[in-house]
């Protein structure tokens, strides 16, 4: 349901006093005032509230002043969970501590990440250690260079907080596979182990958390970790799911399971007598007599994993019969069996993980037996029977995993093949519907929830969104609060009416078109395209003429980061940015640093994209359209989030060309021509466009 206008409470209004007084310039916005009203009435009553708003209302401090001085009515703990950390960036750096400020109270914030982002101090000192003695025997050390390794020794010593996110900062640039070795992992914790002096940076960060007033976190880490929402969300004063709109693809992504050789091969390595587990507890065994059983059941193991490996490269060749050449994923087909697809792979790869367990529980227990009468004293034989204990709990919950995915047959759930980062085909998971696991494991434990987003729904129609969270929209307060900024003055809206994307010359054409913008303009020109191959191709078409006119080009690569490229293209002036999917949200380009944004394609998801063929299947199933409830409500989401890259200020001024000429012809076209803030105007050349945007800018 929706709400009316509601007046601000004294308290907030305030705070908001003070932060005019504190922030110079602050313009208060009717938006934020109004989210903040309703924010209020939400925490003094309880309930959900929802609220869109848009670039420039400041929902940030529209949430948290209300939120902070909620606490300090003696309420739980603020919960403010995100889904990127350039959000959690931003809250904790500058919008927190001018809250905090503006309500004049003594409050504390952090932000609690999942345990792999922090050190622990006695696993990264004996793997260190035990890493040198590695390469003085001349085996694989895989350490940094001796600068490198005293400084990250020099901050394993010293840091106060264990945040592994420090090290780039400090010039350490540490191997993903060194990470892994010296981060908390709930699998080899030893507990009461530790030192008491030293401590573990995890556990300390969850107490710390129980004791501060506001917490952020990220989508991930509330979904994926069952204590957290047993304490911290039990016990919040108020939920607040800011990014909300990644809600139900992080659940997604959270309840699957995607398993492959690749990540076989990596845990094996981290078991195996050679640079694993099983060599430590090699070194940790006594000579003579007293080792030899516990040194037989160590080479028993370590032999056990080779037919895992073996065996589930089997099961990837086989699997490439599902995936034909130059398709990277297939939803599994329906009536095909696993037995006629891999006859003999999987069932030897289960047998052989299996086998590996009991070897490993067996090397387990005879280095323990007799009161560790086979290890030597000390804490390396500790560390070494914390490590194998790890890996032992990592192979069971591999055998789990498998079994699970095997399951192809449960029509809740996307049971698909793609390729891991090596091209090896894999087995993934997914379910399709995630409702009822937010409703009870977030929603259920929250008495006062807030879901904000800059575009929370891809129309006025908000309850389908509702309930695909497992909410019912009767009982959600609804706000969709207006852009602050008159867009319809400043931003030019043009719609091509050519070639369809499909068409063979639709690259060249792209091509042709943004290099004339480019040329004639010379101002900053964001590119969003929905495909790395589209992109490839208008690159190489581009670039010549751009380099001819001294226009910096730059590319997106498959996997690469926005943030990067983003920071380029800021520093660049009429520069041209093609980019994919992490570009169509989440980057911010005031000003000058974008004025023109092209739409390449309106950015309808792959139907052949395994999760959306799933779900598609299941809605035709049901009776449903699935183009007019799924395919569309997304693509119009992405496509407002798309064009909400152009104008981030007041000031700002530039303009969105769609090249895709469905928003001019189809009959869903003016589904995303309603999106923009005024209607497009329709042209039919590369020339008749530049001229138009030639008077725009001038």
């Amino acid at each position: 349901m929706t709400i009316a206008h509601a007046t601000l409470p004294s308290a907030v209004e305030s705070a908001f006093a003070r932060l005019e007084r504190y922030l110079t310039p602050f313009e208060r916005r009717e938006g934020q005032m109004e989210m903040a009203a309703r924010w209020t009435e939400t925490l003094d009553r309880g309930g959900t509230l929802a609220v869109e708003a848009p670039t420039g209302i400041g929902k940030s401090l529209g949430y948290l002043l209300p939120a902070l001085l909620h606490r300090s009515r003696g309420s739980g703990p603020i919960l403010v969970s995100t889904h990127t950390k350039a959000l959690q960036d931003q809250l904790i750096r500058r919008d927190l501590p001018l809250a905090i400020k503006a309500t004049s109270l003594p409050l504390r914030a952090m932000v609690l990440m999942g345990r792999g982002s922090y050190l622990c101090r006695r696993r990264a000192q004996a793997r260190l250690a035990q890493r040198r003695l590695f390469a003085a025997e001349g085996g694989p050390s895989g350490i940094l260079d001796s600068g490198a390794m005293e400084r990250l020794e020099e901050w394993i010593e010293r840091t106060r907080t264990g945040v592994l996110d420090e090290l780039p900062g400090l010039g350490i640039a540490t191997p993903g596979t060194l990470l892994s070795e010296i981060a908390s992992d709930p699998f080899v914790c030893a507990g009461s182990g530790c030192d008491p002096a030293g401590g573990c940076f995890a556990k300390a960060a969850r107490r710390d958390a129980r004791r501060a007033d506001i917490v952020i976190v990220n989508h991930a880490l509330l979904l994926s970790d069952p204590g957290l929402r047993g304490t911290l969300l039990a016990e919040s004063g108020a939920l607040i799911l800011d990014e909300a709109h990644h809600l139900e693809r992080v659940a997604r992504e959270q309840r699957g399971v995607s398993l492959g050789v690749s990540d076989l091969t990596r845990l094996a390595a981290r078991t195996d007598a050679k640079t694993g587990a099983l060599r430590l507890l090699n070194r940790a065994i006594r000579r003579g007599s007293r080792g030899v059983a516990a040194a037989t059941a160590v080479a028993e193991a370590d032999r056990a994993l080779k037919p895992v490996l073996t065996s589930a490269a089997e099961v990837a060749h086989d699997l490439e019969a599902l995936l034909p050449p130059g398709i990277s994923s297939i939803l599994w087909p329906r009536g095909v069996d696993l037995a006629r697809v891999s006859p003999r792979a999987v069932d030897e790869c289960l047998t052989a993980i299996g086998v590996l367990t009991r070897a490993l529980t067996a090397a387990l227990d005879s280095v323990e037996e007799g009161e560790r009468a086979a290890l030597r004293p000390g804490s390396v034989s500790e560390d070494a029977l914390d490590e194998g204990r790890g890996r032992l709990a990592r192979w069971v919950e591999v055998d789990q995993a498998l079994r699970s995915v095997l399951r192809y047959e449960d029509r809740d759930v996307a049971t698909y093949v793609d390729r891991d980062e090596r091209g090896s085909a894999r087995l993934n998971r997914r379910p399709l519907e995630v409702g009822l696991v937010l409703r009870d494991s977030i929603f259920a434990l929250s008495e006062r929830t807030l879901l904000t987003s800059a575009t929370l729904t891809p129309s006025t129609e908000i309850a389908p969104a509702h309930a695909a969270l497992g909410l019912d929209p009767d009982d959600v307060e609804s706000l969709r609060l207006p852009s602050p900024f008159p867009l319809e003055r400043q931003m030019a809206t043009l719609a091509m009416d050519g070639l369809e994307p499909n068409d063979p010359g639709f690259s060249r054409s792209l091509a042709s078109l943004v290099g004339a913008i480019a040329t004639t303009l010379r101002k900053n020109t964001l590119v969003l395209l929905t495909s790395y191959q589209m992109l490839d191709e208008v690159a190489a078409r581009l670039r010549p003429a751009l380099d001819a006119a001294g226009i910096p080009l730059l590319a997106q690569s498959p996997g690469e980061a926005a943030g990067p490229l983003a920071s380029s293209f800021r520093a660049g002036s009429g520069a041209v940015l093609l980019g994919t999917a992490s570009f169509w949200e989440g980057v911010d380009f005031p000003g000058e640093a974008l004025e023109v944004l092209v739409i390449a394609r309106l950015p309808f998801a792959v139907p052949t994209d395994p999760v959306v063929a799933a779900r598609s299947e299941r809605m035709v199933e049901e009776g449903v359209d699935p183009f007019r409830e799924l395919m569309l409500p997304e693509a119009l989401l992405r496509f407002r989030q798309g064009v909400g890259r152009l104008i981030r200020t007041s000031t700002d001024r530039g303009a969105v060309v769609v090249v895709d000429p469905r928003i001019a012809r189809a009959w869903y076209g003016e589904r995303f021509a309603a999106a923009l803030p005024s209607p497009p105007r329709v042209v039919r050349s590369a020339d008749e466009a530049v001229s138009l945007l030639v008077r725009w800018f001038a």
